[in-house]
């Protein structure tokens, strides 16, 4: 049987959204007594990178499906949704909450990676279009 390596290649692009994904839900699965108290006055900071990693890592294997701005829009509603699920999934964890305040720094991390992919992406293909 004969792999077409395009297909290979596509596969592979979305390896790394599902590694962070898994890393995500790792840390997310830890008890509280394993999540290091320093964090705590940073802990909106932390959702927002992290998500706003997602948010580019999403954004960027959906930029290769459609444009860049739907791209951005798909990568945030999947990356919205899935913080909505692993803030639900953290109720389940001892020591560990779920909370509002924490799905809106994942969902605005989320849109700002997204975003800033999709016009970054859009900056280059001008400039791109201008030297030739």
């Amino acid at each position: 049987m004969h792999r077409d390596a395009g297909v290979c290649l596509k596969v592979r692009r979305w390896v790394p959204p599902l590694l962070w994904a898994g890393v995500i839900l790792f840390a997310t699965s830890l008890p509280g007594s394993a999540v290091p108290h320093q964090l705590s006055p940073y802990d909106k900071v932390v959702h927002f990178t992290v998500y706003a990693l997602f948010g580019v890592l999403l954004s960027r294997d959906f930029s290769g499906i459609t444009g860049r701005w739907r791209a951005a829009i798909f990568a945030l509603l999947i990356a919205a949704a899935f913080g909505a699920a692993d803030e639900w999934h953290q109720s389940f964890i001892p020591g560990r909450s779920s909370e509002v305040a924490d799905w809106q720094a994942d969902s605005v991390g989320a849109a700002s990676g997204a975003f800033v992919f999709a016009f970054v992406r859009r900056r280059r293909a001008t400039r791109t279009a201008n030297t030739t």
